[in-house]
């Protein structure tokens, strides 16, 4: 097991956790508590009020997103294609456990430790609420798939307040630590 979660740490050097006390001056997106409207097996759906039985929601826009059954359905919609994910790819080389899918160009965030249970993923550079989409202080890993660079944010507080994570790209970091479930908002 110890050689297992060296290959995952492996993967992901550089995406040490960064803290830092800078407050958020970025365009926001809804505001807090308000509630995400989305699209969900046919019908419009609150997320603030929970997810209606959705594993995955997938921010296409700021107006548009979208929830799936499986997080299958939200790999297809969102373009994701294991074979062509050099990080899974080089995970399983070294015989890693699993590396959660995310599609190139994406955030994703994870409910539980090592990508489980519900994943929310975004493209946009804003911040969100992440009480809007039913997920405050309910993320415990994550993965950036962006281009190398292109870095993105979870804060303590809504608007991006408070203590900052920085998610490097390209990297997963299968647990925040001392972090865990205490996210309200995140840049993409």
């Amino acid at each position: 097991m110890r050689k297992i979660r060296t290959a995952v740490a492996g993967l992901s050097i550089g995406a040490a956790l960064a803290f830092t006390g800078l407050a958020g001056t970025a365009q926001a997106g809804p505001a807090a508590d308000q509630g995400v409207r989305a699209t969900f097996d046919g019908r419009g759906i609150n997320l603030a009020d929970g997810w209606q039985g959705a594993r995955a929601c997938a921010v296409f826009a700021e107006d548009d997103v979208r929830c799936y059954d499986t997080t299958e359905a939200a790999d297809r919609a969102s373009g994701y294609d294991r074979a062509t994910d050099p990080l899974a790819a080089r995970a399983e080389e070294r015989g890693a456990r699993a590396i959660p899918a995310c599609a190139n160009g994406w955030v994703c965030l994870y409910q539980y430790t090592d990508g489980g249970g519900r994943r929310l993923i975004f493209s946009d550079e804003y911040w969100d609420n992440l009480g809007n989409y039913g997920f405050d202080n309910k993320t415990s890993s994550w993965r950036n798939n962006q281009n190398r660079g292109d870095s993105a944010s979870l804060a303590q507080f809504n608007d991006g307040g408070g203590t900052r994570v920085s998610l490097t790209a390209p990297a997963y970091a299968s647990s925040l630590g001392a972090f865990d479930n205490k996210a309200s908002s995140v840049h993409g």
